[in-house]
């Protein structure tokens, strides 16, 4: 395999290095650079994850936000209930955050770390009612529609500086740059991983973070090998295409090993999904969200949240693999601003892939030879186990809609899973053009596997949409 050029991490990052500065701040921290990279570049070392391992405590100067981020969870983890479970902490934020000045701030490591915590302050403030309205009544309410200017003057500071949302988002806040290693020197395994900053503290929240940062180290030679995908297309590489596709499935296999094992249990999610939610399209927020004290339009806001901007593993897929074009619609995942939501240089990255592999014909590259085609199929998948696993858990651990909100959500839900369907269906469509004479045993044999397993899965799938008026659907799902 074709190692990728030393450049390749300018070429998806946006940012640039400036002079030195001089002088450390008043605050103690120091100005190290006046502008660094983004901490979330694109390579094929560190796949999506970012370039350093998060910054786990805040520097001293941000003592009292630090406390309160501590004191927040449901459950703290000592034994001990936090601030959300009593619905004390919104009066916290009110009377004791203070307004912190972030000018000053410019260092990349930091101004992640800020981000990450301000949109869990954001969240967490926002939907505190919430969340204790389902505790009691399983129904969510309204949502507080103004963000106070402690918490909204610094956040859209630093989300502007890193070009990023003002509101939590999956990647940047509640997954990649949300551990700590237990063992500084030690793998990112699942056994030296634990999450910085939670919301309800509970064990599935634990496994929901860190097996999505375990997974993603394999995005890395994901990210390596979907370049060598669409060179070796564009250079009519035939072995190295199919050389290629194999080592895309086998590191998407390793993501699915690694999620299986860590997103088994899914009773408590309802623990924290509530506080994952965005501030679009959500019955909570009926006129968005308002940031005090900051500039820019009078009329309330509106973000997609964590549960509409998963990572972006199954995003390289689709885009990669021509697999958008199974919708209806023609646009996912990037329907509803889903993509805008990832940080600046997944955007860059997911858009140079979605244009070359259209201009390639990827799809049409490996449909042209048997020996390709088996290796596509085998790719697709990983995909569906990916998007399935992912699809019947949310439909299993989510509770049923309030009436406000079931048909928009019952529309998002058929989408999503006639989409999943479709996948299937090219798995086997895939499967028909193929000329069996022309495959060596082993492959004859691994592509009937694969068109078994999407023969269930479309038929699971079929009955569910068939169903569908009778069925509880999930509050959301979250997006390609």
């Amino acid at each position: 395999m074709r190692t990728a050029p030393k450049t390749f991490s300018r070429k998806f990052t946006t940012t640039g290095y400036r002079r030195l500065a001089s002088a450390v701040n008043s605050s103690g921290i120091s100005a190290a650079w006046t502008k660094t990279p983004n901490e979330f570049t694109v390579t094929s070392q560190t796949g999506f994850l970012p370039r350093h391992d998060p910054l786990p405590v805040l520097p001293s100067y941000f003592e009292k936000l630090e406390e309160i981020l501590h004191e927040m969870p449901i459950n703290k983890g000592d034994g001990t209930y936090g601030l959300l479970h009593s619905g004390r902490f919104g009066e916290r934020i009110e009377h004791e955050l203070p307004m912190y000045d972030v000018d000053f701030i410019f260092d990349s490591r930091i101004l992640s770390a800020l981000y990450r915590d301000y949109t869990f302050l954001a969240s967490a403030y926002l939907l505190e009612p919430c969340d204790i309205q389902y505790r009691l009544a399983r129904n969510y309410g309204l949502a507080r529609r103004v963000l106070p200017a402690n918490i909204a003057v610094p956040l859209k500071t630093i989300a502007g500086r890193i070009n990023a949302k003002p509101f939590l988002e999956h990647s940047m806040s509640y997954t990649f740059y949300n551990y700590r290693r237990i063992d500084s020197a030690g793998e990112l395994s699942v056994d030296n991983i634990e999450p910085i900053r939670r919301f309800s503290g509970c064990d599935t929240e634990k496994s929901y973070i860190v097996g999505h940062v375990a997974a993603a180290q394999q995005t890395g030679s994901m990210v390596e090998a979907s370049l060598e995908i669409l060179r070796s297309a564009q250079q009519n590489d035939r072995g190295a295409f199919n050389n290629a596709l194999k080592q895309y499935t086998g590191a998407m296999s390793k993501v699915n090993g690694i999620l299986s094992k860590t997103l088994k249990n899914t009773s408590e999610y309802a623990s924290f999904r509530t506080f994952l939610s965005g501030c679009k399209d959500q019955p909570m927020f009926s006129n968005g969200v308002f940031y005090e004290g900051s500039t820019g339009t009078s009329m309330g806001e509106r973000f997609l949240g964590v549960a509409q901007s998963s990572n972006p593993i199954a995003s390289l897929s689709t885009h990669l693999f021509q697999l958008s074009q199974l919708s209806p619609r023609g646009t996912l995942p990037c329907a509803n601003g889903v993509d805008s939501l990832r940080p600046v240089n997944y955007r860059a990255f997911l858009s140079h892939i979605d244009a070359t592999s259209k201009m390639t014909n990827v799809q049409a590259y490996a449909l042209h030879s048997s020996e390709s085609s088996v290796e596509y199929m085998a790719a697709l998948d990983q995909v569906l186990a990916y998007r399935y696993r992912q699809w019947a858990n949310l439909r299993d651990s989510i509770p049923v809609q309030t009436a406000s909100n079931k048909p928009a959500f019952r529309e998002y839900f058929d989408v999503q899973t006639r989409h999943i369907r479709d996948v299937a269906e090219l798995v086997q469509r895939t499967r028909s053009n193929i000329d069996a004479e022309l495959l060596v045993p082993a492959d004859r044999v691994r592509a009937e596997s694969i068109v078994h397993r999407a023969e269930m899965i479309r038929r699971s799938l079929n009955r569910i949409l068939v169903d569908s008026a009778e069925t509880s659907l999930p509050i959301s799902m979250i997006a390609y």
